[in-house]
């Protein structure tokens, strides 16, 4: 055992001790120490939360019917726009021939190949058959009209001839109104029909089931989906709204935590959030704030962060939706920070207090501890950040702090410092 000699550092304990012959009190208690470091810690916020799939989704029919073939099972992986899902479309494919063959019927009727598909489209309803022939037969009329009226005025006709004539004019006339009133109801029967064909296609196109398109709202691309579950059989009658299958794009997840409200000014989009899972112990997972919840909850002063987690590319898809986590967010870097050993806090009925081996004032021997009260901050391995309580004295890089022996201390102590 030997006494360290003082250099240059000195510790003011608040007491002065008389100087003494001996090389050590009679009295002191041996202790070991430690330097304190001066390091350079990244803050972090700790924080617990749940994996999501980027996109989760159920899939239901909109037209119901029977369930034909189904082509993927629990557990598969599909891209979007693979199929999933058939239903059997026979009696959407009668619906549209029907409706096809009565499209065709009334385009007979009108004596045309197409007609415009909107209200607003332009059709000359008097290139019709109907209207051709009605004006065909009015311009007849017309015509006799116009030449006996003449031979009216001049008495060769007599007057029952003439108004024959007239009448069969002002006749066809109202004929000619009625077949284009006619062509219009034909022409609006076309456009309805045409749409019904469309709503049968889509009944048609919809009765297979496919994965979704493969984008978020905010542009994240997604190559692929896992089915998560299927709730339809070959067979089973399908009404309107029937969920079928649950999907969930974990190429990559979400990562959902709640972080105080304390910490909204320190946690920014962008910062990496470190995270550990009960499924694979001690092995250490990353992920990047994406989206950071513009409010607090006003019930537990909390606030929500979202953070992408790269599972595919970097993990291999280990890691899996609805997993509990517990993580740290990396908010920044703070230089010299006063780090001592975990064991050099003494800590009692809650007041921390380390104890720095120096000399009183004025200088002399034996040297004594000296109580500092602590704060402590973050933990690295076996060392433990401390900031002194205000009004204590300052804890330097370098000082001694006693690691071994603190139970038998007070403030001004004499010790004996062991190797």
């Amino acid at each position: 055992m030997m006494i360290f000699a003082a250099s240059l550092w000195l510790v003011a304990c608040g007491k002065e001790s008389q100087p003494s012959s001996s090389s050590a009190s009679p009295d002191a208690v041996p202790v070991r120490v430690r330097a304190a470091e001066s390091r350079d810690l990244q803050r972090t916020v700790r924080v617990v939360g749940n994996l999501a799939g980027l996109e989760s989704t159920t899939l239901s029919n909109r037209v119901p019917g029977t369930v034909e073939k189904i082509h993927v099972d629990v557990g598969d992986r599909v891209k979007p726009g693979t199929t999933l899902l058939e239903i059997d479309p026979t009696r959407f494919q009668l619906w549209l021939a029907e409706a096809q063959a009565a499209q065709q019927e009334t385009l007979a009727m009108l004596g045309v190949t197409e007609v415009g598909g909107g209200a607003d489209d332009s059709f000359d309803i008097n290139q019709t058959a109907p209207v051709k022939k009605a004006q065909t037969e009015l311009d007849t009329a017309k015509s006799k009209f116009d030449r006996n009226r003449p031979l009216f005025e001049q008495g060769m006709i007599k007057q029952f001839e003439f108004l024959d004539l007239e009448s069969a004019h002002k006749v066809a006339q109202t004929a000619l109104e009625a077949s284009r009133d006619s062509a219009r109801s034909l022409v609006n029967r076309i456009r309805r029909t045409k749409a019904e064909i469309a709503l049968k296609k889509k009944d048609i196109e919809e009765a297979v089931i496919v994965a979704p398109s493969g984008v978020t709202p905010d542009g994240i691309r997604i190559d692929s989906y896992s089915i998560t579950a299927r709730k339809a059989s070959v067979g089973e009658y399908l009404r309107e709204g029937t969920a079928l299958f649950a999907l969930v794009a974990d190429d990559k997840l979400k990562l959902q935590a709640r972080v105080p409200e304390r910490f909204l000014g320190k946690v920014t989009v962008g910062e990496k959030i470190a995270f550990q899972v009960e499924a694979y112990p001690g092995e250490k997972f990353e992920g990047t704030v994406h989206r950071i919840e513009p409010t607090v909850d006003a019930g537990n002063r909390t606030f929500l962060i979202e953070a992408i987690v790269e599972n595919a590319e970097k993990y291999q898809r280990r890691l899996k939706p609805g997993s509990f986590v517990q993580g740290e967010i990396q908010t920044g870097i703070d230089p010299g920070c006063i780090m001592v050993p975990l064991e050099a806090v003494a800590s009692f009925v809650g007041v921390n207090k380390i104890y720095v081996a120096g000399y009183t004032l004025p200088r002399s021997l034996p040297l004594v501890a000296c109580a500092i009260e602590v704060t402590t901050g973050q933990q690295e391995g076996n060392w433990i950040e401390v900031r002194p309580v205000a009004g204590q004295r300052q804890l330097n890089p370098g000082d001694r702090v006693v690691i071994d022996g603190t139970t038998k201390l007070t403030d001004g102590t004499p010790v004996e410092i062991n190797e």
